[in-house]
């Protein structure tokens, strides 16, 4: 009875092995065939934390620069002898403006008529001045001066006596309502001739 008993055995033990060697052989994956792509989870962002500012190192931000408008610079204060010369130029122009088309005309003195003092008095009421309507009279009003030593808007004074009067208006040259003939000229003080003396109106 035991040997059928370990018989049988063994015929099951032979039997089970025939059939796992006759079991199908697993076959590889062919070339077309796409493997799934594997999945990965996305790691986590890091969480960047900002450093403490350290109460010692901080720095205080600079204020900001505010523009200021420049500080005005007050004109310069003209001296004595340039208000002088304003003044002086002022009065030879007004006389020459009036060369070209200026008469002479006995005892006016403008605006567009003159006689030789009726020029200088018409100039110089430019500058604020009122002087008399009389060459003679003018010769002996404010500073004698030398020929040598005339200035912009000085007077000249001619003949003996003076019955003539110019403004001297530098270079050697003088403006003046010369005669009816003329009527008013820009002159050469040295060829005009006969010079008597000359004065200073304007105080440099």
């Amino acid at each position: 009875m035991l040997a059928r008993k370990t018989a049988l055995s063994t015929a099951l033990a032979v039997s089970a092995s025939l059939v796992f060697s006759l079991a199908p052989v697993a076959v590889p994956a062919v070339a077309d065939e796409v493997t799934p792509p594997a999945v990965t989870e996305p790691s986590p962002t890091p969480t960047t934390v900002a450093p403490t500012p350290d109460p010692v190192a901080t720095e205080t931000p600079a204020p900001t620069p505010t523009e200021t408008a420049p500080a005005t610079v007050p004109p310069k204060k003209k001296t004595k002898a340039q208000k002088a010369r304003a003044k002086a130029m002022k009065v030879v122009r007004a006389a020459l403006a009036k060369v070209k088309k200026g008469q002479y005309v006995r005892g006016r003195s403008g605006p567009n008529s003159f006689d030789c003092s009726g020029l200088v008095l018409y100039a110089y009421r430019k500058i604020g001045m009122q002087l008399p309507h009389s060459s003679r009279t003018l010769s002996h009003r404010g500073k004698k001066v030398s020929k040598k030593n005339l200035k912009v808007g000085d007077l000249v004074f001619f003949y003996t006596p003076v019955h003539h009067v110019a403004i001297y208006i530098g270079n050697g040259k003088i403006v003046h309502a010369r005669n009816p003939r003329a009527d008013l000229d820009v002159s050469s003080l040295k060829k005009y001739g006969h010079y008597n003396s000359a004065r200073r109106i304007i105080k440099w």
